[in-house]
Formats: structure tokens, sequence, C-alpha cells
């Protein structure tokens, strides 16, 4: 009886143990498992999330899209705005005790720019050299002005990663080590992602948990209930249909922001593309008047996203305002159809296998079909879709955009000739000569008036369909305090805090 009554009472006092563990761990429910943990070489949005955990930034963005501190405290222009200084926080380190200081940014930069799978080339390439002036202070040199490159050092290519441990390591995303404010501890593929507090980070009394646990859960509505019972204190990417669900309990919390994503109909048009769509700017018109944007939204999202036929959202400054989006008109497209001289032309479209793009896919083949065009869907799983993403294989291709603050990461990207994005072969003179202006005239006027050119363009010659911005939309237990979602849609730990401290 007494064996028994200690085997109660030290179960008891496992259970209040483990509660309390639990209770200094942030759970949050992740949609995709990240692919590598390392910001040279990553390009997923949730490792992006997670980035933001673990790698502190040269400089970040605020709700507003407006450039704010980080690790560089100041940043100036010289007059002729080829070199930018920055001004860099002192008393920071690493989560291996390596300082952070002007020689840790140029290893960073440099090891960005040369290392041969990083992502991080082209966004850096304006960067001809890095010069440390001393240990708070580095400048970086260019051969002409570069707009984008204060938003560039916002996102990973101003991640910060140890130098110790990025020169020792064979594989630096195995074990990743960064300047942010949880270090990495262990991970299982497509499963968890643990991470725990790293005492020494600088702004260490605004970090509340002593770990954070990322699971990796695809389902929105599993995600959704493992809030609800209480398994997760935070999902992203809460489905529009699953809202009223959260907004109706007490216990939780809806937190969202309009986003800077995209969802478009990219469509492949270069010389070698043998689709109808290619040649036939009539047929692109007559597919763009026969889509009613507000109809997907409404049928595919509870109208929770924002209509649009612009890859710039609403909510930036450089949003062009003369491009309404222009109403649904079936008999206009059927005119246009007859014009092309292409009698049933048939398309198809290609998608990763979602339920969100499989939903929109099937609004847009119902409508088009109404104005005279034959539609076949391909949907296809996640990797094989990106895979003839990337090599251009297909003739229509639901593609999905995370978006940045400024606007050259979207629209050279997509649109420039040799931009990593520009998959369906677009190449227009007139569009690449503006383009490139605005990447080099940092006055905010000036640069307005050049994408407003650049809107002109794009969306006269229709190399894609802009559909709908998506809204980033949190789910998270109200216990959880300090949670703010950018337009940029990433979680950000600082100030989040269990609601009893």
């Amino acid at each position: 009886m007494i064996a028994s009554k200690k085997l109660i009472v030290l179960a008891g006092l496992l259970a209040l143990t483990m509660t309390s563990a639990d209770a200094q761990t942030l759970r949050v429910g992740l949609q995709d498992d990240p692919d590598t943990l390392d910001p040279a070489t990553g390009g997923t949005y949730t490792g992006r999330i997670v980035f933001e955990a673990m790698c502190d930034k040269l400089l970040d963005i605020n709700a507003n899209l407006e450039i704010v501190p980080k690790l560089a405290t100041e940043w100036s222009w010289n007059d002729a705005n080829t070199e930018l200084t920055l001004k860099l926080r002192e008393g920071v380190t690493f989560q291996d005790g390596t300082p952070f200081d002007a020689e840790a940014v140029k290893a960073n930069i440099e090891r960005m720019q040369t290392l041969e799978e990083s992502k991080r080339k082209s966004e850096l390439s304006p960067i001809t050299a890095v010069e440390v002036v001393d240990a708070a202070t580095v400048v970086f040199k260019l051969e002409q002005p570069f707009a984008p490159l204060l938003s560039v050092l916002t996102d990973r290519a101003g991640m910060m990663v140890s130098p110790t441990a990025a020169a020792s390591a064979d594989d630096f995303a195995a074990k990743p080590v960064c300047s942010g404010p949880y270090q990495y501890a262990e991970r299982s593929a497509r499963d968890f992602i643990r991470l725990t507090k790293y005492q020494g980070y600088w702004n260490a009394a605004e970090i509340g948990y002593e770990g954070v646990e990322y699971q990796i859960i695809p389902d929105s509505t599993v995600r959704l209930s493992r809030i609800q019972a209480g398994d997760l204190d935070i999902a992203e990417r809460i489905a529009p249909t699953d809202l009223e669900a959260i907004r109706s309990d007490a216990e939780l919390a809806l937190h969202s922001s309009p986003g800077l994503a995209v969802s478009h109909l990219f469509i492949s048009v270069g010389a070698d593309a043998t689709g109808v769509m290619a040649k036939s700017p009539e047929l692109r018109e007559a597919l763009e008047l026969s889509i009613d944007r507000n109809v997907i939204n409404q049928v595919a999202f509870n109208g929770e996203f924002t209509a649009d036929n612009q890859m710039i959202p609403p909510s930036s400054i450089y949003y062009s305002t003369s491009h309404p989006v222009p109403e649904r008109d079936v008999n206009a497209a059927k005119a246009l159809i007859e014009a092309s001289g292409v009698a049933n032309p048939t398309i198809e479209i290609t998608y990763e296998n979602s339920l969100t793009d499989g939903r929109v896919a099937q609004i847009i083949q119902s409508m088009v079909q109404e104005a005279g065009f034959t539609v076949s869907l391909l949907p296809l799983e996640t990797s094989t879709a990106i895979e003839r993403y990337l090599a251009g294989n297909f003739e229509l291709y639901i593609g999905n955009w995370s978006g940045r603050a400024d606007p050259d990461p979207t629209l050279f990207t997509f649109f420039g000739t040799g931009g990593s994005q520009n998959l369906n072969g677009y190449a227009s003179p007139e569009l690449d000569e503006v383009l490139i202006a605005a990447r080099r005239e940092l006055d905010t006027e000036a640069r307005k008036a050049l994408y407003e050119k650049a809107s002109d363009i794009y969306l006269s010659d229709r190399p894609t369909i802009p559909l709908y911005h998506p809204t980033w939309f949190y789910g998270a237990r109200a216990a959880v305090e300090g949670i703010t979602i950018y337009p940029d849609g990433l979680l950000r730990v600082t100030g989040v805090k269990p609601a009893a401290q």
C-alpha cells in the first residue's frame, strides 16, 4: 500500500513537471515542413517563420512596411547612393558565443554571395565589396544605386549566422547557429523542429518562452482542432472556412493581416511555348474577362481575401490605383476569342494538389468554359508540380508567391529578363528598362511613377493574371499574449508570452 501511494505521488509530480515544461514551450503548427535551415539556401515560407525565431536580421519591417532597426541600428547612403553604411548593435553574440560585429557581417554577405548552393546570390549581387570600418560600422559598396537593398536586408539575405559555425560545419543546416532569441535543438523531418531559448540574447527580457516547438501539420482542419484541444498554442494559415470557429470561441484568438502574397494564373508565353495562349494577346485578355475574381474570393475563401488584378498588394505605396479590377464580361471574352481566330481554344491548368488551389482551379474552369474555352485540370503532388514549374513545363500554372515589402523582388523577379521566377519565357525590353530604372531610383515619388509605367506594361501584356491577395490568419490560444502579424505573414516571437507572466 505504501509503495502504491509513493507511485501515485511520483506520478502526480511527474505530471506537474510535464505540465510546467509544456507551459514554457510555445507550440506552433506549421502547414509545411521547411526546407533547409540555412538562410543562405532556404527557399520556403515556413522556413522564414522558423528563421524569425532563430536568426536576427540586419533590418526588419513594421506593420506599415517601413524599414526599422534590428541588428543594424542606423543606416545612411552616400551622395551617389552607391555606398550604404550600417551602424551595428553592440554587445550582441551568436548562439555559440562568437561576437557579432562588422567582420561577421562581411563574412555573412560574402558567404551568401559565393556559396555554391546559395539562393541569395542575385539578391546581393549589387554589392561589389564589403568594407569593415570598425567593429560597429560596415559599408556595402555598389557599382550603381540599388533601391531595394534595404528591403533585401529585412529578409533571409540579412539574416546573420555565426561565421565560426559556418566555417567549421560540413552541413551547417543540420545544426544552424544564428543570433536570434532561440537556438536550434533538434529536428524530425515532416514532424517537428525544436528550439531552446538563447540565454545570451541581446533582447532576452522580451522573450517569453523557454522554447519553441514547430509541429508540421499539413491539414488546416487538424491544426484548428489541435488549437481547440489545447495541444497547440498557435497555428498559421487558418482556412477562411474555419475562422468563425475561432471567432466564436472565448478561449481562442484570431490574429491577421492583409498579406503581401499573391496568387496568380501564370501563362507560358515564351518563344518555345506551344499553347494557344502564348502568341495570342486576344486570348489572354479573353481569359481575364471570363473570370470573376470576386466570385473566386467568395466561393473559395468566404470573401476573406482581397480580389485583385495586380501582383503588388493594395497595402503597398507602389500599388497602382489607375488599374481597377476589370469586371467579368463573357460577351466581350467571346468576341475576343472570335477575333483571335482560334476556334474552341483548349488550355491546361497545372497546380499543386491542395484544397485551396483545387477549389480555385475548378471555379476558373467553370467560368472560362462559359466564354468558349475548353479547360483540362492537371493537379500534381507538390514536389512534382514545383519541379514542372521550375522547368517552365506548363501552359498555365496557379502560382502562389509570398511577396515582399519592396516591389522589385516581385516585379523584376517575375517579369524582368533573367528574373529567377521568370519561368514562363516573358520578355519585354520596355519593361526591363523601367524595372532597372526603378532599381536605381531611391526617391519614393520617382519610383512610384516608374512602377506605374511597369503596371501599364505587364497588365496589358498579361504574362500572368493575378487573382487575389491572401490574408494571413493565425489562430491562437487566448492565453498567449503579444502576437502581432505583419503583412509578410511571419510570426515574430519577440513580446510573445503566456498571459500569466
